[in-house]
């Protein structure tokens, strides 16, 4: 009876040690999927992380060729001229309106444009935009308007710079091509995410990309002019051009101090009169008493 108990017991053990042996087999099968699933995705990134290599290295190819081209000079160079004047002039709102229409004849326009006065002078700045090809005409316009005391011109040549810009664009745009193409083959949310994530990063620079290019346009194909203007003061004397107004200009400045200084005579004149006709009627009233005062000791 007890040993046939314990054949009966050692039956459940076996039965339940069968048990547990299917259910780790199982598990171990369903793990075996699982790894076979990541070993696909994680194939399948490498390709797209080869694949980006590839676009890295077509990026850097594309720049030596356009380094080379630029250095060739067989593409069109890409240069930023400004120009900064002063003038002094005989009348600041007349010439105001000479450069602004001149502007607009030769297709530019105003950026930003001021009246002010300053002591007894007036004065105003313009900054204007003028198709690069016309620069030199307008330049040589507005120096027509007066007497030209500042005139500088500063170049920038970008040709590199834009070139490379636009082969990094091209590259980003075939990248974002294929993230696209990956993120609606995806099947799970992981991927999903990541995918995502690169190709914000993507478009991020391609639009940082497309500013700096829209900036290098517009800079090459206008030219910028920072134009200040002085009215003249009346009354000043100018030293001819040349040599002769090196030798005259210690006489100019001295007849132009002498200028001054009857100009400001003049207004201190003025400022004092209505005291000096005061003091006048003051001085004449007290003699007039003395004098009726002494006749009258006199009689």
């Amino acid at each position: 009876m007890i040993y046939k108990n314990f054949s009966l017991k050692q039956n459940k053990i076996l039965q339940l040690l069968f048990v547990v042996f299917i259910l780790l087999f199982s598990v171990q099968i369903l793990s075996g999927c699982g790894s076979s699933n990541k070993a696909a995705d994680s194939a399948k990134y490498e390709s797209q992380s080869t694949t980006t290599a590839e676009s890295e290295v077509a990026y850097d190819q594309d720049a030596g060729m356009g380094n080379a081209a630029i250095n060739s000079g067989n593409i069109e160079r890409k240069i930023i001229q400004n120009v900064n004047m002063a003038i002094n002039v005989g009348d600041v709102e007349a010439v105001m309106d000479k450069i602004i229409s001149l502007t607009s004849q030769n297709n530019g326009y105003i950026v930003n444009s001021s009246m002010y006065k300053q002591e007894d002078t007036y004065r105003a700045s313009l900054t204007i935009k003028i198709p690069q090809e016309k620069l030199n005409n307008t330049v040589n316009t507005i120096s027509d308007f007066g007497e030209i005391t500042r005139n500088e011109t500063y170049t920038e040549d970008v040709t590199e710079e834009y070139y490379d810009a636009q082969a990094r664009l091209k590259v980003l745009e075939a990248k974002e091509v294929r993230l696209i193409s990956l993120l609606d083959k995806a099947a799970n949310i992981p991927d999903i995410v990541t995918i995502e994530k690169e190709l914000g990063n993507v478009r991020g620079e391609i639009e940082v990309i497309k500013g700096r290019l829209q900036y290098l346009t517009n800079s090459t194909s206008y030219s910028t002019i920072d134009i200040s203007l002085r009215q003249a003061m009346p009354g000043q004397l100018k030293a001819p051009q040349g040599t002769a107004g090196k030798a005259w200009q210690g006489l100019i400045n001295s007849l132009n101090g002498l200028i001054d200084f009857g100009s400001d005579l003049v207004v201190f004149l003025v400022t004092v009169l209505p005291w000096l006709i005061v003091l006048a009627l003051v001085y004449y009233l007290v003699r007039y008493i003395r004098n009726r005062r002494k006749n009258r000791s006199d009689s």
